[in-house]
C-alpha cells in the first residue's frame, strides 16, 4: 500500500465526501449499494487501511460457525480458540472472535472492508472446508486466511492441521491385524469438512488393503456431538444381530462414546474393542490406557496463529502445515477370534 493514499484519495477516486467513505468502512448510516460498491472496490485496489486503525495495531480474526453449538461450548473448538488466544497475547495482539454466519453474505469487497475496519492482521477460520463458498469469497478478496484444523489439496489455500490419514490408517491397521473383521467407524461430520473425510477414506483404504469390505450400515455419520445422538446411534448399532466386534470413533468423541457403553450393557473391551480420537487434556488422569489419536489441538491454534501473523507481514508467501498425531495403543483395544 502506498503511503500517500488516504481517505481523501478513496473519496476523491470514487466522487464522495470522505464522510460517505467513512460510513461504507465502519458500515454506518444509509448509502446506495451502488456507491458502496464503488468505494469498497477502491478501498481494495489500493489495499486501503484508515490512519487511526493503523495506529492501533492488527487483532487477530477467528471466525467461526456455530452449526448447532455455541463456538465455546465445543471442546475441540476451545482449545483451537485457547491455542490462538495464548499465542496472539505473546505477539501482543487481541483475539476477535467473528460470527461466520454473519459475514458469509457479504461480497469480496464487504469482507475486505470489514477486514481493514477492523484493523484485522488476517482471519482463523473453523468448522469450514476449503471448497465452501465463503472460502472462496475470502480468496478474492485478498485477505490472509488460515484454515484451522482443516486441510485442502488447493494450493491457494492456507492451513494448519494434523496429518489424520496416517495416523487413522494405522491405528485402524493395528485393530485390523488384531482379528477384527466387523469394526464399526462413527464420526461427526464424516463427509462436511476435510480433515474428517481424510479419516473416513483412511478407514476404507486399510480395509481395502486387507481385502476386507466394510459394512455400510456400521458407518455412523452422525449430524452433531450431542450424547443424545450419540447414544441413539450406538443403541441401533448393537441391536444388529451381528453387532460389531470393534468400534473407531472418527471423531473426538471417544471420551463420551467410551461413558455411554457401560449404559448399553457393553463391556470394553471383553464385548467390544474401543479406539479413536481423543483431545488432548493435561488434566488427564490417565485412568484408562486408551488406544487412540490425540491431537496437539492447542498448539494447531498456536501455530495458526504464529503463521498468520508472518503471512500478513510478508514474511512467508504460504503456509501448509501438517502437526503429527500421537499414537497410544492401550488395552482398550485386544485380540478377537472368531
Amino acid at each position: 500500500m502506498s503511503k500517500r493514499v488516504s481517505i481523501y484519495t478513496v473519496a476523491k477516486e470514487a466522487g464522495v465526501s470522505t464522510a460517505t467513505v467513512s460510513k461504507i468502512i465502519n458500515n454506518s448510516g444509509s448509502i446506495s449499494r451502488e456507491t458502496s460498491d464503488r468505494v469498497l472496490e477502491i478501498i481494495k485496489k489500493y489495499n486501503f487501511v484508515p490512519q487511526q486503525r493503523r495506529q492501533t495495531g492488527s487483532a487477530i480474526g477467528v471466525v467461526t460457525f456455530l452449526l448447532r453449538q455455541g463456538p465455546l461450548m465445543a471442546p475441540f473448538t476451545a482449545r483451537l480458540l485457547n491455542g490462538a488466544c495464548r499465542q496472539a497475547f505473546l505477539a501482543g495482539r487481541d483475539l476477535v472472535l467473528i460470527d461466520g454466519e454473519r459475514l458469509a453474505g457479504l461480497t469480496p469487497e464487504e469482507l475486505y472492508c470489514h477486514y481493514a475496519s477492523n484493523s484485522l492482521a488476517g482471519l482463523l477460520i473453523c468448522n469450514v472446508a476449503a471448497e465452501n463458498p465463503f472460502c472462496t469469497k475470502l480468496r478474492k478478496s485478498g485477505i490472509p486466511f488460515i484454515l484451522l484444523a482443516n486441510g485442502s489439496t488447493d494450493d491457494s489455500v492456507n492451513f494448519v492441521t494434523t496429518r489424520n490419514y496416517e495416523a487413522v490408517y494405522e491405528l485402524v491397521d493395528y485393530m485390523l491385524c488384531l482379528g477384527h473383521r466387523r469394526i464399526a467407524y462413527m464420526g461427526v461430520l464424516n463427509r462436511a469438512v476435510d480433515s474428517h473425510r481424510e479419516r473416513l477414506r483412511a478407514f476404507y483404504d486399510i480395509h481395502n488393503k486387507h481385502g476386507i469390505d466394510p459394512y455400510p450400515e456400521y458407518v455412523l455419520d452422525l449430524p452433531d456431538a450431542e450424547i443424545s445422538t450419540i447414544k441413539n446411534a450406538l443403541t441401533r448399532l448393537f441391536a444388529r444381530l451381528e453387532s460389531p466386534t470393534a468400534l473407531f470413533i472418527g471423531g473426538e468423541e471417544l471420551d463420551k462414546a467410551y461413558t455411554l457403553l457401560p449404559q448399553l450393557g457393553i463391556e470394553v473391551p471383553a464385548r467390544l474393542s474401543v479406539a479413536g480420537l481423543r483431545l488432548d487434556d493435561p488434566l488427564d488422569s490417565g485412568v484408562i490406557e486408551w488406544s487412540c489419536i490425540t491431537q496437539p489441538t492447542e498448539r494447531i491454534g498456536c501455530v495458526a496463529a504464529q503463521k498468520l501473523l508472518e503471512l500478513a507481514e510478508g514474511q512467508c508467501a504460504y503456509v501448509r502445515e501438517y502437526l503429527d498425531n500421537s499414537l497410544n495403543y492401550g488395552n482398550t483395544v485386544i485380540r478377537h477370534e472368531e
